[in-house]
């Protein structure tokens, strides 16, 4: 059996996405397991849920009905480690690169980073301060394509102390108001 930073997670990802959710890289518990977002102390299926933006709360391996929701799923590293702090300034350079060429391919209308750090590594924005929620600027745009939308929550992960759990699931409610706003939440 292959250790876990062997193991791989699969990208959930189509054309005309309504929003692809992109975390940091994959954790022990997630890669073991196969599914993003695996390790029980992680609130980001529970923040589906709560925040409107599924009917029910789904199981990580559950993770391709995503699909079915117009929601789409990846790391901005694909190397498993036991936290992310053990990735190397490489790793996110070359995640950054792969991910700025997937999003052109596919243009999601939202990209929503769980965790500043990934957004910070995917768009080069790595000394100003960050506000949490809908930035001001769309990102990864092309001379026919303005870009996707942004929105930045905290990281759902349960090693993260510097938000409360309220304050991370209510960032959830802040993304489906968003959809709801744009006429593109696909709960009606």
């Amino acid at each position: 059996m292959l250790p876990y930073t062997e193991k791989w997670l699969p990208t959930y990802i189509r054309r005309d996405l309504i929003v692809l959710f992109c975390g940091i890289n994959p954790g022990r518990v997630s890669a073991t397991a196969g599914y993003h977002y695996a390790n029980p102390a992680n609130l980001f299926w529970r923040g589906l849920y709560e925040g409107g933006l599924t009917p029910r709360q789904l199981k990580p391996e559950e993770t391709a009905s995503l699909l079915d929701y117009g929601y789409g799923i990846t790391d901005l590293v694909s190397r498993p480690t036991r936290s992310s702090s053990d990735l190397k300034e490489e790793d996110f350079a070359q995640g950054g690169a792969q991910f700025s060429q997937m999003v052109g391919v596919y243009r999601p209308r939202v990209i929503c980073f769980n965790g500043i750090t990934a957004f910070r590594h995917a768009t080069g924005r790595k000394k100003e301060p960050i506000r949490l929620g809908l930035q001001p600027d769309r990102f990864f745009g092309q001379t026919d394509w303005p870009g996707s939308y942004v929105f930045v929550i905290p990281s759902t992960s349960g090693a993260n102390a510097s938000f409360s759990r309220e304050e991370r699931l209510a960032m959830f409610a802040e993304l489906s108001a968003f959809l709801r706003q744009k006429g593109w939440h696909p709960l009606r």
